[in-house]
């Protein structure tokens, strides 16, 4: 992970770093169980949706703050995203990731997915977030 790029200001457009960057601190974020720091990833009134399992989740501070420590919760045991692809838009600021996850369970079982992302950001925070889980499992509920 690359240190933090500083937020674009009002109307100026994001780069290419920067996109890497912001998904790669948010994976960060996740895999060390940071909720604050997952959260400060994401405009107040951002959206998530997991398309593959037709759930959406909105607002940083209630929805998607409940999904995240649920998350959190169900996968104590070990979380990890590896093996990042990305295509990014700076002039769109929009940016998609092909990663693998690995995760444990609380009962030990173990979870192997392939997923992609697509975020769409607003000044330089994830504004709407889609996510494709492989093998029809979601793991955010």
């Amino acid at each position: 992970m690359t240190a933090m790029t500083t937020l674009p200001t009002l109307g100026s457009a994001v780069t290419y770093g920067y996109l890497v960057d912001m998904v790669e601190r948010y994976f960060h974020y996740v895999d060390t169980y940071d909720l604050d720091g997952v959260l400060s990833c994401f405009a107040e009134d951002a959206v998530v949706t997991i398309q593959s399992a037709h759930a959406v989740h909105q607002g940083r501070d209630a929805e998607i703050k409940a999904m995240y420590e649920e998350l959190f919760d169900n996968y104590r045991a070990r979380m990890r995203h590896v093996h990042f692809r990305h295509v990014a838009d700076p002039d769109n600021s929009r940016i998609a990731s092909q990663f693998s996850v690995e995760l444990t369970g609380k009962d030990g079982d173990e979870v192997h997915l392939t997923n992609c992302n697509f975020w769409y950001l607003e000044n330089g925070l994830f504004k709407r977030m889609y996510v494709y889980m492989s093998d029809g499992v979601n793991v955010l509920h």
